[in-house]
């Protein structure tokens, strides 16, 4: 039973506001993803697809998160964790295996994308099942990397003060410190650099489509470049609103909170801030089918550059559809 303490009081907006916001990522995207996937494996298949096999583990990873959701629920919503160290451990973990991994994903998407429009000849040999398989089976086994320290920096603790068990919160000056060090290291390999990949992708792409004529008809040209440009645009959206926000006031509380930056004034903020920035990078779960409907849109529209593009006299077929590479 929580004391009669403002220390103690589940009164903080941040705890109706997880779980108000858990709730509503479960509500719309625990059937989103499970739609998505199962229009990604039964309607196109895994065996021949790069597009599909990249989508069909972001879809996964986005599914193991969701399912999780409920333990964060629940402890939200009565402030005292009953449920044990175990799966206390899980759902935290859960969070960065999705975080990362999805991150991980959207980088293949964009990557395969750019090279099947700036490079559809050359980039064959890359552009196979056995490779995707291959990369995706890395990433996994990344995360699963990462998912050890991350798990047992994420158990449960006693809160003497308040008389209750505490989960995702409260942790110790070690604990922080640990944090802290795979909080640093995660965010330049497993954000900047993926950001940096798919921004670079993004604008070689465009450039591509600025260059290019079409020899079809004038407004099926424009839709295809479009749809092309929506999908990259949808990769950096989840990366503005998810992912960098949420990294940039996490290493700000942490500093804080290790009484790097700044003062005690100043603890409130930037807790208030990292509990915002949360709940921004958990609804990337719920963003990720824009990727699924921008990249399986029937679009069976193809275009050729001509001779008098950059890329000389080679011909260049641009489709969006996901048909087997």
């Amino acid at each position: 039973m929580l004391q009669n303490n403002s220390n103690c009081s589940t009164s903080h907006f941040r705890y109706p506001f997880f779980t108000s916001t858990y709730s509503l990522i479960l509500l719309f995207g625990l059937p989103l993803n499970l739609v998505s996937l199962w229009i990604l494996v039964r309607r196109n298949g895994l065996k021949k697809s790069v597009p599909v096999i990249y989508m069909a583990n972001l879809a996964l990873s986005d599914l193991l998160f969701i399912l999780s959701l409920p333990f964060r629920i629940i402890y939200f919503a009565k402030g005292n964790w009953t449920l044990g160290n175990t799966l206390c451990m899980i759902p935290g973990t859960l969070f960065a295996v999705n975080l990362y991994s999805s991150s991980l994903f959207i980088t293949l998407i964009s990557v395969d994308r750019m090279l099947a429009v700036v490079y559809p000849l050359r980039s064959r040999p890359l552009r196979t099942a056995p490779v995707a398989w291959g990369l995706c089976a890395t990433v996994w086994v990344l995360i699963a990397g990462l998912s050890v320290p991350t798990a047992m920096n994420h158990q449960e603790n006693k809160d003497e003060e308040c008389n209750v068990t505490r989960c995702f919160e409260k942790y110790t000056t070690d604990e922080w410190w640990n944090g802290f060090y795979i909080l640093c290291c995660v965010t330049f390999f497993g954000i900047l650099v993926p950001f940096g990949i798919i921004l670079g992708c993004t604008v070689a792409v465009v450039r591509q489509l600025r260059g290019c004529s079409m020899t079809t008809s004038s407004s099926n040209s424009d839709m295809s470049k479009i749809k092309i440009v929506k999908l990259f645009l949808s990769n950096l959206l989840i990366y503005t609103i998810c992912f960098i926000p949420f990294h940039i006031a996490f290493i700000l509380f942490a500093l804080n909170k290790l009484k790097l930056l700044h003062g005690g004034a100043f603890h409130d903020i930037y807790f208030n801030i990292h509990t915002v920035t949360m709940c921004m990078a958990s609804s990337n779960s719920c963003l990720d089918p824009l990727i699924y409907y921008f990249s399986t849109k029937q679009l069976q529209s193809r275009g050729r550059c001509d001779s008098s593009t950059k890329t000389g006299g080679i011909g260049l077929i641009l489709s969006t559809s996901l048909t087997p590479q």
